[in-house]
Formats: C-alpha cells, structure tokens, sequence
C-alpha cells in the first residue's frame, strides 16, 4: 500500500495484491500444515516502510529477502508492486492537475453515493425475507475434520444483513483467517450477484451488514492460524453468501434471471518445489481453480471451466508455457465428464489435469483443496450440486515404457500401478513415473434436471459433457446408438424417475401432505425459489397445484429424499465410491407430482432444517 499526498495533505491510497511464491516460515510456500498457532507460520510484520521519500530502503528489503526462498522472484515481485504503486499515484497527480484537487475529490464521494444510491434501489426491488445456505471445510491441515460457514441473510427494505453466528469455532490449523474474511465473504459475493449495472465501490458496502461471532474460523482470535484463511473460511463464507443471495433472488418476480446456483466452490493449489536435470533449484505455485465450473442461471447453463466467482477476470497459465519452465509433462488437460451440477439448466463443467515429472529428481509437491468429501457448489431450485474435487496420486505406472514405446496413453486406468484417493490436503514427493491428478469443482445446478430439454442432454452427451449412463439417471434422457432422443421412452423414463422419487420419500412425523387446488393465475403474488405463493398458499411451481398455507413451514409439506451424495453424479464424493462420509443428499419434492423443488447437503451429524421465507403482505417471516 501507498499513501498518496497532494501539498502535504493525504489524499488517498494505493494497494496491490500479488501471490508471492514463498515469504518465508517452517513450509515451502510459506503454508505450514503443522502450524497450530501463528508463531509457526510465515513472518508477521505490522508494518515495514519499504520506501522512503522515493527510495528504496535496502536494509527493510533485505529483511524481506532474508526469511524467503526464493529472494529473486520476490525481489522483482515486489519491485513490480512499487512500480504499480508509483504508476497509480502519478495518476491520481495528472487527476488533480487537470481538474483540481477539490473536483477530483468531489468526484470520488459521488461515485460512492451513486453506488449507494443505485443499491439501494435495487435492493427495494427485491422481497424481504430470510435465507439460509452453509458451505463446508473438510480438512484443518491437520486432520480430517468438517467445520461449518453458516450464513442467514436476511433483507429488509435497503439494507442486506449477513448474519454468520453459529459458524463453527476457529480450527487448530491455517484454514482460519480474521474477521476480514468475513466481511470478504458477504462482499465477494453480493458485487457480482447484485452490481452488475452498478459500480463496485464501497457505497454499496454502507448498505450491507455483516453479524459474527468471535472466535469461529472466519473471525478467529490471535494467535489462531491464519496462514491459508483467505481461500478457505473466507471461501467458504463467499459460497454460503452467495448461495444465499441466490436464493434470494429466486424469490424475486422481477429480478428472477439473476439468480444463480453455487460455483467455484474451492481454492485448488498445488505449491511445487524441487530441482530440474541440471540441479537448479525452482518453485511455483500451479491452480486448478480458474478451471472449475460456475453455476448455472435462470435462464441458461453455467459456464464450462469458467473461473472463480470472487476473481472474475482470472485467467489459468497455458500448459505450453508451464512445460518451457518447470520440468513438468502433461497427460492432459481436459473437460471433466458429468462435474456439471444436473438440473434444468446444468452447471457448468470443470477441466482436470493429469501430469508427470520429467527429466527431474523428486518433486515435493503440497496439494491443498476444499471439498473432498462434499460439494462445495450447491444448486438451487431443485437442481443438483456439482461434482466436488478429487485428488488423485498414482504411484509406480509404466508411463516412462508407454512413452519410449511411443504411446501418449489419455485412459488412465489402464496403466499399472497403484491409485490413492487423496484428503484435500497432502504433502507428498511425485518422482518418475508417478502421476497427479487434479479434478476441480464442477458448477451448481438450477431447477429439476427432468424439466431439462432432453435435445440439451443429447448435446451434452455428445459433447462428453455427460455419460450416457448419468444422462439416463440423472436426466430421464433416453438416447438411440446415433445419439438421438428417443422422446417416448425419455417420457416414460421421466414419470418412472417422479414416481420412484415420491415412492422412496418420506414424511417424518408430523408431516402432512397437502394437494389442493392448482394455481390458475399466470404471475404469482410471488416466489420461494421453485415455489410459487399465491392467495396465502405455497404451490408447486410444476403441476401448480397448491402444498400448504404460507403459515406453515413449507418442509414439513413436501416429500423428502435422503440418499448418498453419489446420487448427484460421479463426480459427488468420488474417494468414497459415493457414499461421503461427513454430508447426504436431501431431496424435497413436491408431494403431487414429484417435482424436485429443494436439494440440500446435510451433515450426517445433524439433522437441523432450515426454512426460507419470503414475507408477504399479511404472513410473518419463518426463518429457524
């Protein structure tokens, strides 16, 4: 950061962010997984004036560059922020020569009251109400433990309430981080959700509330471990806000088409150190994160190996480029078959890779995920959760002999050797012939995947978006050898599907089941996600027939499916053949037709159901 001064007066500041390869610590990378506290991870410095009138001072460089690695790279990392820095100030000075210092200065408040003013318009144009989504953390660098973000938003008038309390408390390892991540969280996700057509700037924030209790994994206490907080708590908060204003504006007549299910669900890093054939030592730091699939919307599919919601403009390095530079071979990146969460409109789908050290000694490499053992991209309105993140080490192959026998072998599986399913954190030495496989977060789905148009499905069986087998489990898609639909055994696959789902349901005690009369008017009153409300009833937005008073807890109406999280899709906790140890499916249904109304993840630990409403005129809000 840099203070910018007009005659002596501060005006304003500059930042930058950059990944830095290794600051130093007891880790290569700087992330230590046996950190319990934070005197066990990287160097902490509370300020270091690094420039000083205009100069570099070399002595507080040189204590930067003493705890690193790697003191070239970040050398020149950190001279390329100082240029940034300069280049932004001297801008600012061109500014205010051109305009005046007032003007400018004047200039930025508006900007900020325009934003405000265009948020909280946007705001009184959505329903009030209340909504509840959670994301997971599977692993706390130490061990195998699930720690929970739990996110109710509520929305009154103008202003948006993120109320976090009840998230889990601060774990003992780096997946922590202050309570900046909190408010990162509520912030990553309500700019691209809600400011499309509105500039990012802090006026929107003054609209946005955000509640916490101290001491969980999102606002942890020093000296909690924090080294990694920034793309797990933090993370893991944007996927529960975000997920909860997609629900939100699922409930909105007007604003409907905005909505999206869960993406990019998790940071997947791999930080590499070793040496090259010639000795030379080197580092860095390879992502699968921007090659994950975002959430599908109301009105289209998610996008195929679209990034990360909370970098929007990220991009991923091309593997020519990272074969010129590290001693690394590619098997293959490819779209990875049915990672797309199933619905309506399928979420999008992610890339893995496959690569091999070459003409290298062992590689230390640390994979480090989120979302082994569940979904982090959850759908809406009926539809399905993406697949979640597999990592994936194979020892001892004969890769070297297929390769001098001049065989570029894409089927894995067909390979000799040994397959371990790994947590979502590991550390780990890949040497000659061993291969690693990284398989990314797969978008969330939205709506039932039986109202999906089956010459979509064909498409994307085509396409190797989906198998044949998960178009015909997932979809009701029915396809000739040609790859045709066959629409009467699709349709009769279809009502098969419906009734196995209201046959397999259940309804816990004091469930009833309601079938009234069907909704007749053409524009609802209006919405609950995939449910219509309409003269004090909630109706099922398929066969529009009527589920039970707006009074009553919409759940305890509506058919409820519990099943293994593989019944999402292959791709759904792959480590343990489908059956996760940690979450299950939830799967509400309307109880007249069968529709897919609301798929949930719930922990096996809990059995906790959370209701959303929207309040409308003479009801009261009924969140838990």
């Amino acid at each position: 950061i840099q203070p910018v001064f007009w005659e002596g007066r501060r005006i304003a500041w500059t930042a930058s962010v950059i990944h830095q390869i290794d600051v130093g610590g007891p880790a290569p990378g700087s992330w230590n997984f046996a950190a319990r506290s934070a005197f066990e991870e990287a160097p902490r410095y509370r300020a270091l004036k690094i420039v000083r009138d205009g100069r570099v001072q070399p002595e507080v460089v040189a204590t930067v560059l003493t705890n690193t690695r790697l003191p070239d790279l970040v050398e020149l990392d950190l001279r390329a922020q100082i240029a940034a820095a300069n280049v932004a100030r001297e801008r600012i000075h061109a500014l205010i020569r051109r305009y005046s210092l007032d003007t400018v200065l004047a200039a930025i408040a508006d900007n900020f009251d325009y934003a405000q003013f265009l948020f909280r318009r946007k705001l009184l144009d959505l329903p009030d109400g209340s909504w509840y989504a959670e994301d997971h953390i599977d692993h706390d660098g130490h061990e195998e433990r699930t720690y929970t973000v739990r996110c109710l938003l509520r929305k009154q008038g103008d202003r948006l309430t993120f109320d976090y309390r009840g998230t889990s408390k601060e774990a003992p390892g780096l997946i922590n981080c202050p309570y900046a991540g909190a408010a990162a969280g509520a912030y990553c996700a309500v700019y691209p959700l809600l400011c499309e057509d509105i500039p990012w700037n802090a006026g929107v924030l003054r609209q946005v509330d955000v509640e916490v209790d101290d001491g969980t994994i999102h606002s942890a206490r020093f000296p909690a471990p924090v080294g990694y907080g920034v793309v797990h708590a933090s993370w893991a908060t944007v996927n529960a806000s975000a997920l909860a204003l997609g629900k939100l504006l699922s409930s909105s007549a007007k604003h409907a088409d905005a909505a999206m299910a869960g993406w990019s669900g998790s940071t997947f890093v791999y930080n590499i150190f070793g040496e090259n054939e010639r000795g030379q030592r080197f580092a860095t730091m390879l992502l699968s994160s921007d090659l994950q699939g975002c959430g599908a919307r109301a009105f289209g599919d998610g996008y195929d190996v679209g990034g990360k919601l909370n970098a929007p403009r990220s991009k991923v390095a091309t593997i020519e480029s990272i074969e010129a530079e590290f001693p690394f071979l590619y098997l293959y990146r490819k779209r990875t078959i049915d990672s797309g969460g199933a619905g309506q409109w399928r979420g999008g789908v992610s890339a893995e890779v496959a690569l091999t050290v070459h003409r290298a000694k062992g590689v230390n490499f640390t994979a480090n995920t989120v979302g082994v053992n569940h979904s982090c991209t959850m759908g809406i309105c009926g539809g399905y959760p993406g697949g979640n993140p597999s990592v994936i080490l194979m020892r001892d192959t004969d890769l070297p002999a297929r390769w001098r026998a001049g065989e570029l072998p894409h089927d894995l599986s067909r390979l000799s050797g040994t397959t371990e399913m790994l947590p979502a954190k590991k550390v780990f030495v890949l040497r000659g012939g061993d291969i690693f496989v990284a398989v990314p977060h797969g978008g969330g789905g939205f709506g039932d995947p039986l109202e999906r148009d089956p010459a979509r499905v064909a498409a994307d069986v085509r396409q190797g978006l989906v198998s044949r087998e998960w178009a015909a489990r997932l979809y009701g898609a029915v396809l000739d050898d040609a790859g045709e639909v066959l629409a009467a055994a699709t349709g009769a696959l279809r009502a098969k599907i419906r009734g196995e789902r209201m046959r397999s349901a259940s309804a816990p005690a004091g469930r009833s089941i309601h079938a009234g009369a069907r909704l007749t008017a053409s524009e609802p009153e209006g919405r609950l996600g995939a449910i219509l409300i309409a003269d004090g009833l909630y109706h099922c937005g398929g066969c529009r027939s009527s589920i039970c008073s707006t009074g009553e807890k919409l759940k305890d109406h509506l058919l409820l499916r519990r099943g293994p999280l593989g019944d999402a899709g292959p791709q759904s906790a792959r480590r343990w053949s489908g059956e996760s140890p940690t979450v299950e499916l939830w799967q509400y249904c309307c109880p007249n037709c069968g529709q897919s109304s609301v798929v949930e993840q719930h922990l096996k630990s809990e059995n906790a159901v959370w209701e959303d409403s929207v309040v409308m005129k003479g009801t009261a809000d009924q969140s838990a």
